[in-house]
């Protein structure tokens, strides 16, 4: 039996495996995706629950090395959400003649899914932040389908969805490489869409971007811009989007239960390197660095490869200094007291979602108590500044 809603992480590993095509990934009340079984269809083979990352979780990790490391190129950097360690191990692959897969814009709708990268062009729409969660489609088939030619593949995502493609692929590769990420939560994708539809009430969206750097690495600042001209950028943690991201408003249920503690079955583990002031001083600057976990052989190998580019600045740092300010390595999303968020509020926020609902301030003062929302806002800052990047 596949896991309850509340368990399931959406990788989507038990639609791509089905031999009889009779699980199919649809969007929840919530907006994220889940899957439902065509009973008319299903043999009972039992093929989704042997793929399942949740039924089969990965086992806790130490990793081999721990960099921090940044490109030379600060306007690959200022394109990045930090260092532009994603963009180096990407261009690697591509002069390899491989592929990259990750999370991109499906436009004009600017959705979310995983998408893949033939050529630095095409790479430029995985670059970045995507604080919602992916639909991944048929990209575990089309992987597997790269990798069966031989061809070198590099694929990146968050834990849990690179969890489900190495249980669906049922075999190691030698021409994989899984990249992941130090992952805070995933944000429901229908929550995105409204904010989405309280932008594009003004005019077209041509461009969007969760962690804008024109402001700086920190904090966060979203950009965008309309087809009627106009441009805005604003931080973060002052939209809505980004306040109930931090506090764990509408984060897909699953994350809050996250194993953590490298227990994904990635060949490198990415992230921002908060705090790098203090341990990676030689390279600190305000446009980004990065922090790169080196998680098993193959990871090692290509990091060396990294190294010879000569297209990087970087440093060995301990792993206690570079988690320091990344709490999300080792435990998942708080859940309950932490958040002063119960589970009868959610049910009431979700209900109340109308596709014509603009999300502002007064709708959720009407939704929630004002003193807790006070309390909630009060504390959506130091928590933000504690689990960002995570």
């Amino acid at each position: 039996m596949l896991p309850s809603p509340t368990k399931c992480c959406g990788c989507s590993a038990c639609y791509a495996v089905c031999p009889k095509r009779a699980i199919t990934m649809k969007p929840d009340v919530e907006g994220f995706l889940q899957p439902v079984i065509d009973e008319t269809l299903c043999v009972n083979c039992g093929q989704c629950e042997k793929v399942c990352p949740v039924l089969h979780p990965g086992q806790n990790r130490m990793p081999l090395a721990v960099y921090a490391v940044k490109a030379k190129d600060d306007e690959l950097r200022m394109k990045s959400s930090s260092g532009g360690m994603f963009t180096l191990l990407a261009r690697e692959i591509l002069k390899q003649g491989g592929v990259v897969y990750g999370a991109g814009w499906e436009k004009p709708a600017w959705r979310v899914i995983h998408k893949s990268a033939e050529n630095e062009e095409e790479l430029d729409d995985l670059r970045g932040s995507k604080y919602v969660q992916s639909d991944m489609g048929d990209t575990f088939r089309q992987v597997k389908d790269q990798l069966d030619t031989g061809r070198r593949v590099l694929f990146s995502g968050c834990p849990c969805q690179i969890s489900g493609l190495k249980l669906f692929l049922q075999k190691p590769y030698d021409n994989l490489l899984c990249v992941d990420l130090i992952c805070h939560s995933v944000a429901s994708p229908k929550v995105f869409e409204l904010y989405k539809q309280s932008i594009m009430s003004k005019g077209k969206l041509v461009y969007f971007h969760f962690r804008d750097k024109k402001e700086g690495w920190e904090p966060f600042y979203i950009r965008y811009e309309l087809d009627n001209g106009s441009r805005v950028s604003i931080k973060f943690i002052d939209t809505f989007l980004g306040k109930g991201w931090a506090l764990g408003w509408f984060c897909r249920p699953s994350c809050f239960a996250c194993p953590k503690g490298f227990s994904g079955m990635a060949d490198l583990t990415i992230s921002d390197a908060w705090g790098c002031e203090d341990f990676a001083k030689t390279i600190s600057d305000s446009i980004g660095v990065s922090l790169c976990f080196v998680m098993t052989p193959k990871g090692k190998m290509i990091w060396e490869e990294i190294e010879k580019c000569g297209e990087c600045l970087f440093v060995p740092v301990d792993i206690q200094d570079a988690t320091l300010k990344n709490p999300c390595a080792w435990s998942p999303l708080a859940k309950g007291d932490a958040w002063n968020f119960p589970e009868w509020k959610r049910r009431a926020f979700f209900r109340q979602l109308t596709g014509d609902w603009s999300i502002d301030s007064k709708r959720v003062h009407r939704l929630f108590k004002r003193t807790l929302f006070k309390k909630i806002l009060t504390r959506a800052y130091h928590i933000y500044t504690l689990h960002k990047g995570c």
